[in-house]
């Protein structure tokens, strides 16, 4: 039983660690739409999110993203300005890095967009609304299309009623 012990400790330690790479582009783009909306299911893509552990600057992005949405879902005030301010930086980080991504300024803009202007993290949306546009072609990717053509055609902007 000894010996099986550092074998089980390594297979769940593998497990652990795949578990947590589990989350991908094309689920968050896929769930995207949650970020505005949907309380229960931001809560739900946040769990996946905070387990993931790699270094991909866009799943990065998402990741800082959706805390910043779910601080709109928090009924504790020091809570939200934490989950704002942490999502807010993830995000930040994310743009410095790759500036001219188009699908990290898309975030920002996202993010910007549906903020209460008292926080003041909306100084970049017409900048970040001006390149989407201007480099909109570039996108491939038909998921994060139809979310970018969604919010720049106002159809993910509505704001969380108070109760969710």
């Amino acid at each position: 039983m000894k010996k099986a012990f550092p074998v089980l400790l390594v297979l769940l330690l593998f497990y652990v660690v795949s578990f947590s790479q589990n989350i991908s582009l094309e689920k968050l783009r896929k769930e995207f739409h949650f970020l505005n909306t949907d309380s229960v299911q931001v809560a739900l893509l946040e769990k996946e999110a905070l387990l993931y552990k790699g270094n991909d600057n866009t799943i990065l992005c998402y990741k800082g993203a959706i805390s910043a949405a779910m601080a709109k879902h928090s009924s504790n005030n020091k809570e939200k300005m934490q989950k704002f301010k942490d999502g807010k930086n993830q995000i930040e980080q994310c743009i410095a890095k790759d500036s001219n991504n188009v699908e990290l300024r898309f975030l920002r803009y996202t993010i910007q967009t549906n903020s209460p202007k008292v926080l003041g993290y909306n100084k970049q949306a017409p900048a970040d609304k001006k390149y989407i546009l201007a480099n909109l072609n570039s996108v491939k990717d038909a998921t994060l299309r139809r979310n970018i053509d969604a919010v720049m055609n106002g159809e993910n902007r509505s704001k969380t009623p108070k109760n969710n």
